[in-house]
């Protein structure tokens, strides 16, 4: 009797302490394949349309034959090429980076005129210090320094 007891507490005590495993699934994997390919707009109806919507002066990605190569002529490979893919196609990671997120600004409805940002200037100044972040004092000792006006 005694024994029956205190199995029985020491299974309740096991029970309690012990922790219940749940299963969770797992979410469902998100590919370009299975996301909104949007319709053809007026203006932008196939890809090289698009790459000339989304460059720049600086930036120019309708005339980057890496990326035009890899797109092809449908309007459905814009939206589900992936990155790794690019990069077998030799569009350098500025280019990659870029043209992924202006695809994914226009998967959700924005016009390209109102996101597209050029490519940053080059530099008219060397170098990050407060002399060069003030443009006050250039010059070291009245000496200019190399690449200095």
């Amino acid at each position: 009797m005694l024994a029956r007891s205190i199995r029985a507490i020491s299974a309740s005590a096991v029970a309690s302490s012990s922790r219940t495993l749940t299963t969770t699934t797992a979410p469902a994997a998100t590919t370009s394949a299975t996301k909104l390919i949007p319709k053809p707009d007026g203006a932008i109806s196939d890809p090289a349309t698009f790459l000339t919507s989304i460059s720049g002066p600086r930036r120019d990605l309708a005339s980057n034959s890496s990326l035009t190569s890899a797109l092809g002529d449908k309007w459905a490979k814009i939206f589900t090429i992936e990155s790794a893919q690019l990069k077998e196609a030799g569009v350098t990671v500025k280019d990659r980076r870029y043209f992924l997120w202006a695809r994914e600004k226009f998967r959700q409805g924005a016009d390209p005129e109102k996101f597209v940002i050029d490519a940053k200037p080059k530099k008219k100044v060397r170098g990050w210090g407060p002399r060069v972040q003030t443009a006050e004092r250039i010059r070291v000792r009245g000496v200019r320094r190399p690449g200095e006006k």
